[in-house]
Order: structure tokens, then C-alpha cells, then sequence
């Protein structure tokens, strides 16, 4: 392919999935060129096909989950963690407590207070400067605007004083600089839903943060989203449920928000997701996936903290706390439509009750911070 004209070659190489495409990089200076061009990895992120897999932060560690769909009920397999190294010391793996996904990216909160931005896929880290332990219970989320040029800028948010006073920050990659947020549209009326420590039930989307939250005034849940572009938080319409309880978000093969509501008196659950094409100028159109009557789960001492919904195969994958003494006792349960099938699946350790566990589904990215 070195006669190929470079125009040809990045045509070629932008249909490659990342996992194959990434051992290419040290092909050559040109194509080294090419990894490292952000207009290349916007052609790629557009026109490779996507490779979607399922990873959990289980304990300290995120480990794959072999999950397949095509068997009922679906067959669910655990591998080996992957490891994150530590800046200091190239031998020695971080304990993380907390994670949060965006389009290929892994914004980590580790043990000891620091904040990391992690590509799994090319075993790239970007560390932030500076400990996170100087503002109690803070939150982080990882989002992205597209620029002038059609490439992505990411920033984190922080949040902290939900309690008490909010207040914002955001960290800009381009700058490397926290700087202060002030009128963002958040007031003290809001309550996010947050399910154990950390980033809270959160789910990110295109580039925007989504939460489940709650008018404490008018006594009405909704969609909180954090638009990154405006840098504002904006209201969107959650589905009308059929029954009373506990909702949960989550994103669906990178294209369309999910939400599940669970019972808080009988043994039912509701599942719904929106349409594919998401603006969130506009509110949000929800359909219902399926509901099913299942005689699970001890409420309230069962806690949903995070949630896979596959709309086309109506599979959900829920990952549970089971609040118990000496610690939590971590569950997976796997839901078929109509109650066609239900697993439930004991994850082996205790997570700490400062931690919480989170399943997502992961699509590798060939991004690259400079």
C-alpha cells in the first residue's frame, strides 16, 4: 500500500475497526501521521463499524463481560481485568472507585483522589493535575463539543455542594485549566438521583451528560442534561410509566437513551427507550420497549445502579447492590420481554460501600489526547 496515494489510504484504513486498525500505527511515519490526524479519527469514528462490548467496573478493577445474546437466556462470561497503570510507576495498576464512559474514552476516579482519562483500546492514559479530594463528594462527567474543524473537544465537569450550595466547574483539555461555571440552570429545586458514589447514574450521549432527576418542589422526575456546547443543564421529559418507583437511565449502542422503572411495591418492571435521532433543542420522544412481571428483588435494600437495554433483541442486563452487612453483594440480573426468561447472576467479592459498581457498553476509539 505504500504506492497508494494518502488520500486512498485513509479511505482505506477509516473502514477498519479500531482493534485491527490499531496495530497499523507503527506501520510507517505516514501512517503514524495519519493516527495522530483528528480529521482521521472523526472519518473513523463515522465509518468503521462499530465493535460494541460490555465492560463493569467490578471492585476496584474494569473487567469485559463476554455477553451472548443469540442464546436464551443469554450466556455471560468474565475476563480478566484490564489494567490501569499508574502514571508514577509503569508496573503498578490504580485502584479505581469510580468510571465514566464517553464514545471510547474512560474518565476514572481512582483511590487515592486523582482523576484520568483512559483510552483501553490503544492502553493510552491522560492524567489531570491535582488531587480531587480538596471539595467533599465531588462528581466528574466526561462530554465534548464539536469545534469549527468537526473534531472533538472534551472537557470534565465537577459538581459538588448538591446539599447544601452547587457549584460547577469544567476543565478544558485545550487549555488544561479548571475554570468556575456560574449560571448553568441549576437550582436548589433540583435532586439528581444518585445511585451510590461517584458520577451517580449518569449516562453520556453525543458528546452531553444525562441524568435522572427530580423537581423537589413540583414533585415531578425528569432527564437532567449537561449540554457541554452551551455549557448549561436543560430539562427533558421523561416516559409516562405505568407504575410507581425507582428509575434508572442508560445508553443504548451509542445512539438512544433507555430507562427502566422499577416497582417499589409489586414485582414489576417497565423498560423504554427514544428515538435514535436525539436533539436536545427538542424534547425527547420515548417508546416503550416491554414490561415484565418478575417475583424479584428485596427493595429497598436492592439498589439498580446501572443498566443495559438492547431495544432490538428487548434484553436487559441490570447490575444490582444488595445492601448487606460487612458490605454490598453485587447481582447482575438478565430480563427477557414478557418475563420470557430472567438470570440472576452473583458477582464473586464485596465492593467496598463507597464504591458502585457500573456496567456499560464500550465501543473503542482511536482518539488521542495531545
Amino acid at each position: 500500500m505504500s504506492d497508494l496515494p494518502l488520500d486512498l489510504v485513509e479511505e482505506i484504513l477509516s473502514r477498519v475497526p479500531a482493534t485491527s486498525v490499531k496495530r497499523l500505527r507503527s506501520t510507517c511515519k505516514r501512517w503514524k501521521a495519519i493516527f495522530k490526524d483528528e480529521r482521521f479519527i472523526e472519518k473513523h469514528l463515522s465509518k468503521a463499524p462499530k465493535e460494541s462490548m460490555v465492560l463493569m467496573l467490578n471492585g476496584d478493577r474494569v473487567c469485559p463481560v463476554s455477553v451472548n445474546l443469540n442464546i436464551a437466556p443469554p450466556a455471560m462470561e468474565f475476563e480478566g481485568a484490564l489494567g490501569l497503570k499508574d502514571s508514577q510507576s509503569s508496573l503498578e495498576e490504580v485502584d479505581i472507585v469510580d468510571v465514566f464512559y464517553c464514545d471510547g474514552l474512560l474518565l476514572c476516579h481512582t483511590k487515592d483522589c486523582r482523576l484520568v482519562v483512559w483510552n483501553p483500546c490503544l492502553g493510552e492514559t491522560t492524567w489531570i493535575l491535582g488531587k480531587t479530594d480538596d471539595k467533599v463528594y465531588s462528581r466528574f462527567t466526561l462530554g465534548y463539543i464539536q469545534n469549527n474543524k468537526s473534531c472533538r473537544s472534551y472537557k470534565i465537569l465537577r459538581g459538588w455542594g448538591y446539599f447544601s450550595k452547587p457549584q460547577f466547574e469544567i476543565y478544558d483539555f485545550s487549555s488544561n485549566s479548571w475554570r468556575v461555571l456560574k449560571d448553568v440552570g441549576f437550582d436548589h429545586a433540583i435532586d439528581i438521583q444518585y445511585h451510590g458514589y461517584g458520577s451517580g447514574a449518569s449516562s453520556s450521549l453525543k458528546g452531553n451528560t444525562y441524568w435522572v432527576a427530580t423537581d423537589t418542589k413540583e414533585h415531578y422526575e425528569f432527564v437532567l442534561c449537561f449540554d457541554f456546547t452551551a455549557e448549561r443543564f436543560k430539562r427533558l421529559r421523561l416516559p409516562v410509566f405505568q407504575i410507581h418507583g425507582e428509575v434508572t437511565l442508560s445508553v443504548g449502542r451509542e445512539e438512544q437513551l433507555s430507562a427502566l422503572k422499577r416497582s417499589s411495591y409489586i414485582s414489576k418492571i417497565e423498560m423504554w427507550v427514544t428515538n435514535k435521532k436525539i436533539d436536545i433543542e427538542s424534547e425527547l420522544l420515548w417508546s416503550k420497549s416491554y414490561i415484565v412481571d418478575l417475583p424479584i428483588f428485596s427493595y429497598p435494600f436492592d439498589i439498580f445502579t446501572s443498566l443495559l437495554i438492547d431495544a432490538e433483541k428487548k434484553v436487559s442486563l441490570c447490575c444490582n447492590i444488595c445492601i448487606v452487612c460487612g458490605g454490598n453483594l453485587v447481582k447482575i440480573y438478565t430480563i427477557g420481554e414478557d418475563g420470557e426468561y430472567y438470570t440472576e447472576t452473583p458477582i464473586q467479592g464485596r465492593v467496598s460501600h463507597n464504591s458502585r459498581p457500573v456496567i456499560f457498553n464500550y465501543v473503542p476509539s482511536l482518539f488521542q489526547f495531545k
